[in-house]
């Protein structure tokens, strides 16, 4: 097969976290596929042979040869005991990006697994793709290109891995004139101020077009950012600047789907035509092709996940099993109501897969014997998440609500009850129950400040373990009755329009058909142009 060699090279940068970094890889490869170009790919040193497999999984064998096209660059990322803390990985990029804007060589390796020698004066850079979390990072390149000392024809991109909806809650108006205000006043730290305004409930009512009205805690129902150790400077560093960040870059990429909530693609797409810009729906990004050993696990324990799924839809059937995943980041901040939850599945004799890859996990000894002692459970410290999901046996998932697993259940069809914890996972969790009614949300488990009344029902929440329990055996109740297998059905609709996003043929007039396709070619003709 012959392959035009590539005119273009766009880099990318997601943060350290698997969530951020797996679509953004599928990503890399839909582009390469489309157009002449190059992709140069930083990741973290934990996640480099996952996005290898990742990526490689969107393409069938006769395309092995745009593999050469994508360069990973491996970088350090820290200790998993402060996982959400990306200094050590944004120190790792610039001290990268610093040598190779120097005119440097970098050594890296491309997915085929050839080696590479990267020289920017060799190869220049036509676009630069950056996490909306990497602030650090975007810092230094928007200062470079103000300086003179980037192009200033050089694109500069955010991406987005989460739902759009939760950058219309917050994130609109820039906010740090206010903490400034704040330091400048009170005498504290701009970290102890972006804390105070963003961790810190008041009680005030957060309204936008494309979610039900919430108390300003509903955003974190589970207190996160004012119970870990990091989070004034999460907030001071990251949370706080990313209004600037949008109002920065020349265009946002997302890998949410147009067609999961329409309100919000349309508020978003007015917010940034008000400057002339664009957002780029390239989602759902899950990967086309997947081959057998696609995935990589840590632990070895793929094998033993399909078995038990297996073994339930000889013994059960179809649907039996619930997939527990809080994803790779997240884990309840109360254990005692995770333990109330899955005694209520054992109880009720039903079954259950759980994942624990987060560095938050935790079940204690004496639980995890028990656990393992009921002959209808399984916990592994990781699971192909696609392959779970897909499995015949799998017909609901309990999860904390992130953007990539609820995307993944949608494509799959598999039912959700939602737990969230943070960032979008609320946002999610709203819009799954009260939009399209196609999930339930366990509203008792929040926890600490998030333990509020809920301003769209006025229900005040009782929060004790007791409370979890009653509520979970409810929904549990009707979500394998009659309401279930309605929800089910609505989900299947909405994975009908989202499985067309990357559809190959589509009138222009269709808003449904082949969307992600002419949008990451708009996000391409954008690029091309500005680069000529």
């Amino acid at each position: 097969m012959t392959i035009t060699a590539p005119r273009k090279h766009i880099f990318m940068c997601p943060v350290h976290m698997w969530g951020h970094a797996r679509a953004l890889g599928i990503l890399a490869a839909r582009l390469v596929k489309m157009r002449p170009i190059t992709v140069t790919f930083c990741i973290g040193s934990k996640s480099y042979d996952k996005i290898k497999s990742e990526i490689a999984s969107d393409f069938v064998t006769e395309q092995d040869g745009f593999l050469t096209r994508i360069r990973l660059l491996r970088m350090e990322q820290g200790d998993s005991h402060d996982p959400l803390d990306p200094s050590v990985y944004s120190d790792s990029v610039l001290q990268m990006w610093n040598k190779l804007h120097s005119g440097k060589p970098v050594e890296c390796e491309t997915v085929s697994g050839a080696s590479h020698t990267l020289d920017l004066q060799a190869e220049p850079l036509s676009a630069v793709i950056v996490d909306i979390l990497a602030i650090a990072i975007s810092d230094v390149l928007f200062k470079q290109r103000r300086d003179g000392e980037l192009p200033t024809s050089l694109r500069i991109y955010g991406w987005s891995p989460i739902s759009m909806s939760y950058l219309l809650t917050i994130y609109r108006k820039d906010l740090i004139p206010q903490v400034e205000e704040i330091v400048a006043r009170d005498g504290v730290t701009f970290n102890e101020a972006a804390f105070d305004i963003f961790a810190k409930p008041k009680g005030r009512v957060i309204r936008c077009p494309a979610l039900p009205p919430m108390y300003d805690y509903e955003l974190e129902p589970q207190g996160l950012f004012l119970v870990i150790p990091n989070g004034p400077e999460i907030c001071g560093n990251i949370v706080c600047k990313m209004a600037r960040f949008l109002a920065q870059v020349d265009g946002i990429l997302t890998f949410d789907a147009a067609a999961y909530n329409l309100e919000a693609t349309k508020a978003l797409r007015e917010w940034f035509g008000e400057t002339g810009r664009k957002v780029y729906y390239a989602g759902p990004l899950i990967p086309k092709a997947p081959r057998p050993k696609s995935h990589v696990s840590p632990d070895g324990d793929e094998g033993d996940v399909i078995a038990f799924l297996d073994k339930q839809l000889a013994e059960r059937g179809e649907k039996s099993v619930i997939y527990v995943s809080f994803g790779s980041m997240f884990w309840p901040m109360d254990p005692s109501k995770l333990l109330a939850a899955l005694e209520v599945l054992m109880d009720k004799d039903i079954h259950f897969l759980m994942t624990r890859p987060s560095p938050f996990a935790h079940i204690p000894d004496e639980f995890l014997d028990k656990v393992k002692a009921y002959p209808g459970a399984h916990v592994a410290n990781w699971a192909p998440q696609l392959a779970v999901l897909e499995h015949s046996a799998t017909g609901w998932c309990l999860t904390h609500g992130g953007h990539n697993t609820v995307l993944e259940c949608i494509d799959a069809g598999v039912s959700m009850i939602v737990w969230p914890i943070a960032v979008d996972q609320e946002p999610n969790a709203a819009h799954l129950t009260d939009n399209l009614d196609i999930a339930y949300e366990l509203l008792e488990v929040r926890h600490g400040a998030g333990l509020g009344p809920i301003f769209r029902t006025g229900r005040k929440l009782v929060g004790t373990v007791d409370a979890v329990r009653d509520e979970l055996e409810d929904v549990l109740a009707r979500a394998f009755g009659a309401d279930g297998e309605a929800k089910r059905q609505r989900l299947l609709d909405v994975r009908a329009k989202l499985k067309q996003a990357w559809a190959e043929a589509a009138g222009e007039e269709d808003d449904v058909k082949g969307i992600a396709r002419r949008e990451v070619q708009g996000f391409l003709d954008d690029v091309f142009l500005h680069s000529a």
